[in-house]
């Protein structure tokens, strides 16, 4: 598949752009019936009809029906299986589809969330097909594409901004009442919105939002859903790459010790992690671009956090090496070959703490072997794989 998804007018009048920044994850946002858009998302997921939704490389589909009680349920099983239950009158939910992978790249891209984090799903919906009031804990935009179906939505004032999905009627697991604020509702709130989605439509669903949906004729509707980076998520894996480094952190923790040696380890250990926190800095975190400047001798550096070396081969007069820089999204290595004279240097910058100044002057103590203009490329070559960064920088916020 070479066609793009391409969302820039997905979301018309608003462009991408301030969809992402005033509307994703934030409010709902429907727009009109647009059959030029319905058309075009057809042909580019080669899905006009359920025949050929169930002619894709379907790695997962799910029947979707109502059980006893009256809550959404879903099966895997077999295409084929799953469509002898669509003939029947059982909706269909595609939840992985081979052909779709390239899309799912573009759509996490697009909306700058980790690979993976970005799913291009399929609803074939019979007549009669419901979906019980519930939330979810993803961002939804959803585009019909054949047919019509209606949703209702309404905040979530029950438990705003939620981990996990939950449906009315539903036990409220331990996780969820770290965050529950108000009693569970038995059915959808009362200031609830109502949409007809007719293809060409586009609504999104944010997180958390009560949802339920009705149709009254067979349908086809495409759904992406963003898991969303979390402020939590983000900050505590920095955390853990900060930690990581030390053995320490690393150590097994079985709970064969009394109750006040277990408080005595932990209270050290808090005292340590309020240390490791002090030493984050947001600067690596969100990493600005590389100087471009040379290295001159008087060029001053920090030992940037979030980045470590490894020895990967040591060859004659020289050594192949990986540096790595660990970002939440994405994790960047690079992989370079040193002459033997600059491990010792290395090793060095690597051990300090992060926050550390250093200079040409340090490197020509720790690896006398090399020149100073040696020294001088081997800090610029740090600095290129984010191991160190150029003081004096800029002020922190």
């Amino acid at each position: 598949m070479g066609q793009r998804l391409d969302l820039d007018d997905w979301f018309a009048p608003l462009g991408l752009t301030e969809f992402s920044r005033t509307a994703l994850g934030q409010r709902p946002l429907v727009t009109p019936p647009r059959a030029a858009l319905a058309d075009r998302l057809r042909d580019v997921l080669g899905v006009h009809t359920v025949d050929d939704a169930f002619g894709k490389r379907v790695r997962d589909v799910r029947a979707w029906f109502l059980d006893l009680d009256g809550n959404a349920s879903a099966a895997s099983m077999p295409a084929a299986s799953a469509r002898r239950l669509y003939d029947a009158g059982t909706t269909a939910y595609f939840q992985d589809v081979a052909d779709f992978d390239p899309l799912e790249r573009e759509v996490a891209q697009t909306f700058r969330v980790s690979p993976g984090s970005g799913k291009v799903q399929l609803f074939c919906n019979r007549p009669s097909a419901v979906t019980k009031v519930h939330f979810d804990p993803v961002d939804v935009i959803t585009v019909q594409l054949t047919g019509c179906k209606t949703w209702r939505i309404a905040p979530n004032e029950f438990a705003p901004r939620p981990l996990k999905g939950w449906g009315a009627g539903e036990p409220i697991g331990p996780s969820l009442r770290t965050y529950q604020e108000n009693p569970p509702p038995e059915t959808i709130p009362g200031n609830v919105k109502e949409y007809r989605l007719e293809p060409g439509s586009v609504l999104h669903v944010p997180r958390g939002y009560w949802h339920e949906t009705f149709s009254t004729e067979d349908s086809i509707s495409l759904h992406l859903l963003l898991i969303p980076p979390l402020r939590m998520d983000f900050l505590l894996a920095a955390l853990k790459n900060e930690l990581a480094g030390e053995a320490h952190w690393r150590e097994s923790v079985y709970d064969f010790t009394t109750p006040a040696e277990a408080a005595a380890r932990t209270a050290a250990d808090l005292a340590a992690l309020r240390a490791a926190l002090d030493r984050l800095d947001p600067r690596d975190l969100v990493r600005a671009p590389l100087p471009t400047a040379p290295v001159g001798p008087e060029t001053r550096f920090t030992r940037a956090g979030q980045a470590a070396f490894g020895v990967d081969a040591l060859e004659p007069g020289a050594a192949r090496i990986s540096v790595s820089a660990y970002g939440f999204r994405e994790t960047q290595t690079a992989a370079v070959t040193v002459s033997a004279p600059a491990l010792p240097a290395l090793r060095w910058v690597n051990a300090l703490p992060a926050g550390t100044a250093l200079d040409v002057a340090d490197v020509l103590r720790e690896a006398p072997g090399l020149t100073k203009p040696e020294a001088q490329d081997l800090l610029g070559l740090m600095e290129q794989t984010r191991l160190v960064r150029r003081s004096p920088e800029e002020p922190l916020p």
